[in-house]
């Protein structure tokens, strides 16, 4: 008996045994060259973005200074030192804030972009409490005691002058140097609106501490104390002043130290 040949194998073709049936290279190169024009479109697109985005169109035009109430828009727009037409993207926000920190009337400032062209600064300022006169100058303080301005005169606001203290030394940007500024500083926070606004005057003394000059005429003598002290002594004044405005008194002289027993001198 002759030997079988071998048939061929279930499932496979001759085709795939001499490689004729092979996937070509040719095909598999195919969507490579689909990718070329694709990359090409895309740096076409990101090349026209940053063109776009450098053009004059998005330099910077306006600043809109907000919050302002002593500084002017002028003062804060030089501090920003902004380059002219400088594009709005290369603008360092952290940079003008940090200038605008270091203004001594500057409480708090947040610095942004409002596209296409325009800076916005919005500002809080320090609020003067008192006034100091200091070497032929009137300095402003805020309540922590910090030399917010310095005025050539004493304008009369609404700000009463503090008077009598040990001044060692006065700058602006930085806390007066005075040992008894803040004692000061707590009285007036601690009087009452009512009162504060007759106030033209708050004198120190170190025979009888504290002592309200009001644009009455009225001398109040207020000593010196704790913060409670003065709190309590405060709302003892403002119910006397109410109490003489409604009968049509006048006081020339106030003495609150003891709020138990207070004294009062009326007259012209």
């Amino acid at each position: 008996m002759r030997p079988r040949r071998p048939g061929p194998v279930e499932g496979i073709s001759m085709e795939d045994i001499d490689g004729r049936g092979a996937t070509r290279p040719g095909r598999r190169r195919q969507p490579t060259r689909r990718l070329v024009p694709l990359a090409f479109v895309v740096l076409l697109v990101a090349s026209a973005a940053f063109t776009f985005l450098r053009s004059p169109y998005f330099q910077v035009q306006h600043i809109d200074v907000r919050g302002l109430t002593n500084l002017s828009t002028e003062e804060v727009v030089v501090a920003c030192g902004l380059a002219q037409d400088e594009n709005i993207f290369d603008v360092d926000l952290r940079a003008i804030t940090a200038r605008l920190k270091a203004i001594p009337r500057v409480d708090k400032v947040q610095v942004s972009r409002r596209l296409p062209c325009t800076i916005v600064i919005d500002v809080r300022e320090r609020v003067p409490v008192a006034v100091i006169p200091y070497a032929g100058y009137f300095v402003e303080v805020d309540a922590t005691g910090l030399a917010i301005g310095l005025e050539e005169a004493y304008r009369g606001r609404e700000l009463p002058l503090v008077t009598g203290l040990t001044l060692r030394s006065v700058k602006v940007g930085h806390p007066v140097d005075a040992p008894e500024i803040s004692s000061a500083l707590t009285l007036i926070a601690v009087l009452p609106a009512s009162v504060l606004q007759q106030v033209s005057e708050v004198n120190f003394s170190s025979s009888r501490g504290f002592c309200l000059y009001m644009q009455s005429g009225t001398q109040v003598i207020i000593g010196e104390g704790t913060e409670e002290e003065l709190r309590s002594r405060a709302t003892v004044l403002d119910a006397l002043l109410a109490r003489l405005e409604q009968e049509g008194a006048h006081a020339t002289y106030i003495d609150v130290r003891f709020e138990k027993r207070p004294v009062v001198r009326t007259g012209r």
